[in-house]
């Protein structure tokens, strides 16, 4: 069957595997992972956020509630997405994943391309109980008929750790939104991305970062490669409630922007109410450096064969972030094949 090749494409594991096929996500028993009863979900989202949510809390037929404990420790769960509908579909899958104290989980979620005119609005939530950790790593493989606007909820407990690397390939219409809480002291989060618009595709990012209790810390890094009359969006929040003393934040977005109908529009931003913290922010939009090619031509690198190479070396700093191997060099080999296809119309 097709999941079947995809997988082998992919080259994960088959075993931990939760499908979500057409919008549906289906669970078969793991070790380690109960499925949490309806009465006893509280949901980390706030539906009335955004207008996607509430459709999604609305329409999502049925929530995966589960919770990991000690069983599942070190641990991988992959999470598959794929379409096979052969009508136009809307899906609103919602997962909900409890982590015990104490217990690493990595959960891979991997979005896989189809040709089913698709709108997907997926929700995951997660709830990092004390000294937990989840490494969560994201992969959009492009699609021109699908629009996939991906939320991310996190509510992390004391001395909890949570790392974010997300990757996306071009779709024509996608999002990546995401909002990590920080409610426990010693609390940290680390939120990376990078991002390939072509063509006249549109990728937004939108993360918030809450230090809402004192002595928490968290990073975002995010990257974006445009090309052709692309549109790439940021739009990054640090937010420090009033008693969130010693707090440390930094965030950064990097563009190359390689044509020029691409378009980027950034906006970081910090909303500060304490007053013993450290905030940091920047963003860049720019283009290869001029310096760096020249010095590389001069050494007989043609100029496709040097940008080629200074746009990998750009993009490889964020893929290397990819904490699970397989999925990392999945992602290496998305980025190889789209970089030699780039316009770099600029010169």
């Amino acid at each position: 069957d097709n999941l079947s090749i995809n997988f082998d494409s992919i080259g994960l594991d088959k075993s931990n595997i939760i499908s979500v096929n057409n919008g549906v996500p289906k669970y078969e028993s793991l070790d380690g992972i109960e499925v949490i009863p309806s009465e006893l979900y509280t949901p980390i989202v706030n539906f009335d956020e955004d207008e996607f949510l509430s459709l999604n809390t609305s329409l999502s037929s049925k929530y995966l509630l589960l919770k990991v404990n000690s069983k599942f420790n070190g641990k991988v769960l992959n999470i598959v997405y794929f379409s096979n509908s052969k009508k136009e579909i809307l899906e609103c899958p919602r997962i909900y994943i409890e982590v015990d104290q104490n217990v690493e989980l990595t959960v891979n979620e991997i979005f896989i391309s189809s040709d089913t005119v698709t709108l997907k609005l997926p929700v995951i939530e997660m709830l990092l109980n004390e000294k937990s950790k989840v490494f969560h790593n994201l992969v959009f493989q492009s699609s021109f008929s699908e629009n996939n606007f991906k939320f991310t909820r996190v509510d992390q407990k004391d001395s909890s750790f949570y790392k974010l690397t997300s990757f996306s390939n071009s779709s024509l219409l996608a999002a990546n939104d995401v909002k990590v809480c920080l409610n426990g002291k010693n609390s940290e989060c680390d939120l990376k991305g990078l991002y390939f618009t072509t063509l006249n595709s549109q990728f937004n990012t939108n993360v918030v970062v809450e230090h809402n209790v004192p002595h928490t810390r968290s990073n975002q890094y995010f990257k974006g490669i445009l090309s052709d009359n692309s549109k790439a969006v940021f739009s990054g929040k640090i937010y420090v409630e009033r008693d969130a003393q010693k707090s440390y934040a930094e965030q950064k977005d990097l563009n190359l922007v390689m044509s020029k109908g691409a378009e980027i529009d950034t906006k970081p931003g910090l909303e500060i109410y304490a007053d013993d913290v450290e905030c940091y922010h920047g963003a860049t939009a720019g283009n290869v450096d001029e310096s760096t090619l020249f010095y590389m031509m001069t050494r007989g690198i043609d100029k496709q064969s040097a940008t080629q190479m200074l746009v990998n070396g750009f993009a490889t700093e964020i893929i290397n972030e990819i904490t699970d191997e397989k999925l990392r060099s999945f992602a290496q080999k998305q980025s190889d094949d789209i970089i030699p296809s780039l316009s770099f119309d600029l010169w």
